[in-house]
């Protein structure tokens, strides 16, 4: 248990299907990194707030601070992008109305700026991280995968099997996409009037380069301990990349002019 604020916040700030349980894995099993969970996600919460009899946002802030801070006072989360809208909306309905209804071009500086203030309340001396992943298109693949299949993850041992076999669909990845570029959008521009710059991480070298990238994470954050190894496994299959094929294949076909074929 930790009594009051935590001395820091490290925030996850990404989109699903972009390794954000891996590097939140990563977190937990290295110690002093905190337990970085999605404790303010609509679909989560529920099971939070009964657990530590927090209903209300005031709270479930002050039971996550007490029961996930961890002894040398940091609290890491994980958030998404739907999350900051509901956070914001649950807050100000008024004055955050502008992250529902409009694209980030078009969200006046000051929403973002009351937005940060919002998250400084929430998680205090936070230190941002926002977890991208370069690769629009694996990506929307994945997230339509784990959306049909029920299969968000592939852990040796834990029993998470497959729902049901997934159909390619051509029209719900390019809505994934769409929905990826607008909500990095909006991340950007809140990360941008934080009070410290973020810590961009790219899912690709997390992949790639686990190790080192990890490492040099770990020296920005001020943490000694070496990398963990990961339990995560890989998901991309031979499925995966023949819808990733067909994808790029039809893109491709409609962008080419009539007659050039």
């Amino acid at each position: 248990m930790w009594d009051g604020p935590p001395r820091r916040s490290i925030l996850i700030c990404t989109l699903p299907r972009s390794g954000s349980t891996l590097l939140g894995e990563a977190f937990y099993f290295a110690s002093g990194l905190g337990c970085p969970l999605e404790y303010f996600h609509a679909g989560f919460r529920p099971a939070f707030a009964s657990a530590w009899q927090a209903h209300t946002l005031p709270d479930l802030r002050d039971a996550v601070w007490r029961h996930r801070t961890d002894p040398s006072g940091t609290l890491s989360v994980k958030l998404m992008w739907r999350d900051i809208q509901e956070l914001a909306i649950e807050t100000d309905p008024v004055l955050f109305a502008p992250l529902i209804e409009q694209p980030p071009e078009r969200v006046p500086a000051s929403v973002y700026r009351s937005a940060a203030a919002l998250l400084e309340q929430l998680f205090p001396a936070p230190i941002t991280i926002h977890l991208f992943r370069r690769d629009r298109v694996r990506q929307a693949v994945s997230a339509c995968i784990a959306n049909e299949t029920g299969q968000w993850r592939a852990i040796e041992g834990a029993g998470m099997q497959r729902v049901r076999e997934p159909t390619y669909d051509a029209a719900a990845i390019l809505h994934q996409i769409s929905y990826a570029d607008h909500a990095h959008g909006h991340w950007r521009n809140l990360l941008g009037a934080m009070p410290q710059p973020p810590i961009a991480v790219a899912y690709e070298d997390l992949l790639g380069a686990y190790t080192p990238t990890l490492s040099g994470l770990f020296a920005h954050l001020g943490h000694p301990g070496p990398v963990p190894p990961a339990r995560m496994q890989r998901q991309a299959d031979g499925q995966s990349e023949a819808f990733v094929r067909q994808f790029l294949l039809e893109t491709a076909h409609r962008a080419t002019p009539p007659g050039t074929e």
